[in-house]
C-alpha cells in the first residue's frame, strides 16, 4: 500500500552508526560544508522496500557513487541513502505537478561542528512529487560514526523550482533567516541560512534511541507549511521540518467531518506534544485531502493535543481556508488527547468540525 499521502515532503534519512553515546543539542551550527565524500549519482530509481509503513529503499554495498535501489537498509556494510517523497501540497492556487529540489548536500551536526555525509558534484535534482507520492533515493557513500543535534540539507537555489501542470517553472525564493508565520508555530526548530545560490535548512532534534546515535532517522519537509504563492505570483519558501529518530517515530490518522457526516477538505491538523517537564511544541501538522483524511508522520511517540484549524496561516506565509466545515466551530477547535506509541499508527476515527 502506498504512504507519505499527507502533504508535505518526507524525508528519510538512514544511516549506520556506531554504538557511541550523545550528548545534548547544540546551538544552530554554521551552513559551511567541511568534508566532500561522494560523488555526482548515476540515477535515482525508485524505493520500493516497504517496512512497517515507511517505504524504504537503497541495496547495501554500493559503490559510493551508486544509488542503491532494491531492499531496505539497516545492515552493516549498506550505505546512505536519503528518500524524498511528496504528495500534492496546497500553494496558493497554482496546480502543482512537480517540486524539484536540487540537492548540493547532506550535513550532520554535533554542538555546531558540521560533518558533509554527501555532497554532488552538480546539484543532484529530485522532483519530491514523482511516483504519486512513493519517495526516490539519494545514495551517500560515506559512514558517520558519531552523536549528531542537527541534520542539514544544502540546496541550490537555482535547480530548485515548482512546476505547475501546464509545465511552466516558477522559481523558489527562499526566506532566510526570517521567522515562521504558522498560526500555531510550526517550524521553530528549523532554520534556514545562506545567500540567494545557496540555502542551508537545519533542523534540531533528539536523534539517540536507546542511548546511541539513531540509526534512522525520519525528517518531514512540510511542503504545506514551506511553500506559497504570493500575489504577485512569485513561490516563496520557509522551510519547515521535522525530524525523529525511527525507533520513536509515531504515526497518527483520522477523518475530520462536519456535522453532517461530509468531509471538510484543507482543515488543518496540529500535533502537540506535551514533554516529559510539561511543556507543549508542535510536532507536525498537515491538511485533510478531499474525503476528510489526515495522516500526521514523523512525530515523536509520547503525549498528544490535536488542534483543528478552519482558518490557518503557514510558516510561509500563506492562508489555507478549509472547505465544508461548519461555521459554529469558528477557527479552530481542541480535538481530542491521545498518546502515539513509537513504531504504531494511532487512529483517533472522526473529528466532527
Amino acid at each position: 500500500m502506498k504512504r507519505f499521502t499527507s502533504i508535505g515532503a518526507l524525508v528519510l534519512l538512514i544511516a549506520v552508526f556506531s554504538g557511541c553515546s550523545g550528548g545534548s543539542s547544540g546551538s544552530i551550527p554554521s551552513t559551511s560544508v567541511t568534508q566532500s565524500t561522494a560523488g555526482q549519482p548515476k540515477s535515482a530509481p525508485d524505493a520500493k522496500g516497504s517496512t512497517s509503513g515507511w517505504v524504504v529503499g537503497a541495496s547495501s554495498k554500493k559503490h559510493a557513487n551508486d544509488v542503491g535501489g532494491g531492499g531496505p537498509l539497516g545492515l552493516l556494510g549498506d550505505v546512505l541513502a536519503i528518500l524524498l517523497g511528496d504528495a500534492q501540497p496546497v500553494i496558493g492556487n497554482l496546480n502543482v505537478a512537480q517540486i524539484n529540489l536540487g540537492i548540493d548536500a547532506v550535513n550532520v551536526v554535533y554542538q555546531g561542528q558540521v560533518t558533509t555525509i554527501a555532497s554532488y558534484s552538480s546539484p543532484y535534482v529530485t522532483n519530491v512529487m514523482s511516483n504519486s507520492g512513493d519517495p526516490s533515493s539519494i545514495g551517500i557513500g560515506q559512514y558517520y560514526s558519531g552523536p549528531y543535534d542537527h541534520i542539514q540539507f544544502v540546496v541550490d537555489t537555482a535547480s530548485s523550482n515548482v512546476v505547475d501542470t501546464s509545465g511552466n517553472a516558477h522559481p523558489i525564493q527562499f526566506l532566510i533567516g526570517q521567522p515562521s508565520q504558522s498560526t500555531a508555530g510550526a517550524g521553530e526548530n528549523s532554520v534556514t541560512t545562506g545567500s540567494s545560490a545557496t540555502v542551508t535548512m537545519t533542523v534540531a532534534g533528539n536523534f539517540m534511541a536507546g542511548g546511541n546515535p539513531a540509526a534512522q532517522i525520519f525528517a518531514d519537509f512540510n511542503a504545506m507549511e514551506s511553500l506559497n504563492q504570493t500575489s504577485s505570483g512569485q513561490i516563496v519558501a520557509q522551510p519547515t521540518l521535522y525530524a525523529v529518530a525511527a525507533a520513536n517515530a509515531a504515526e497518527i490518522q483520522g477523518q475530520v467531518l462536519n456535522a453532517s457526516g461530509q468531509a471538510v477538505q484543507n482543515a488543518i491538523v496540529v500535533a502537540i506534544l506535551t514533554t516529559s517537564s510539561g511543556t507543549t511544541i508542535v510536532e507536525n501538522t498537515t491538511n485533510t485531502d478531499a474525503n476528510g483524511n489526515f495522516d500526521l508522520h514523523a512525530l515523536n511517540a509520547g503525549s498528544y493535543q490535536l488542534v483543528v484549524y478552519n482558518s490557518y496561516t503557514t510558516a510561509s506565509g500563506g492562508t489555507i481556508t478549509a472547505q465544508g466545515d461548519d461555521a459554529s466551530m469558528g477557527a479552530s477547535f481542541q480535538g481530542p488527547t491521545l498518546t502515539a506509541p513509537a513504531g504504531q499508527i494511532t487512529q483517533v476515527g472522526t473529528l466532527n468540525d
